[in-house]
């Protein structure tokens, strides 16, 4: 199995997880007298086992990202945690950037008439470095996902 197709089963795990969590909390509780429309012991017991398997899945796909070395000589969970760190990267410098042009607040004592604000740095350093983290992150993005579809998982 590809690592690709772990992701996509690990998150097909955690959306039967979910549907399995709802289905139990719903049987969970009925008017007295009256029976569950499902067993919620048999739900606990596909939850239990669904979360075996998410378990087993993880640890492999875990040792798989670091066993797997990109031509940048990141290990995979090193990119993975690069490119999280990027996006958060760029993410702050578009909200400082975004409220640098946008509808600015003012409190004070003086009325918003007769002020102009105006940056106290110059924007276009700001947005040339956003477009610089971008770049690095696209780069750094198709390599980790080039990784997915040609690396097995580890057994």
């Amino acid at each position: 199995m590809k690592l690709a197709e772990a992701l996509a089963e690990r998150k097909s795990l955690q959306d039967r997880l979910s549907t399995l969590t709802s289905r139990a909390r719903k049987a969970l509780m009925v008017i007295e007298g009256r029976s569950p429309t499902e067993s919620v012991e048999q739900l606990l017991k596909d939850i239990d086992r669904t979360l075996n398997n998410w378990e087993q899945l993880v640890v492999k796909i875990n040792q798989t990202n670091l066993a797997t070395i990109l031509p940048n000589g990141m290990n995979l969970m090193e990119a993975i945690a690069k490119r999280d760190a990027l996006v958060r990267h760029i993410g702050v410098y578009q909200t400082l950037l975004s409220s640098a042009t946008g509808e600015r607040e003012f409190h004070g004592m003086i009325p918003r008439e007769m002020v102009s604000l105006v940056p106290a740095i110059s924007l276009a350093p700001l947005q040339q470095q956003i477009d610089m983290l971008t770049a690095e992150r696209l780069k750094l993005d198709l390599a980790i996902q080039e990784a997915g579809w040609t690396h097995d998982l580890i057994e």
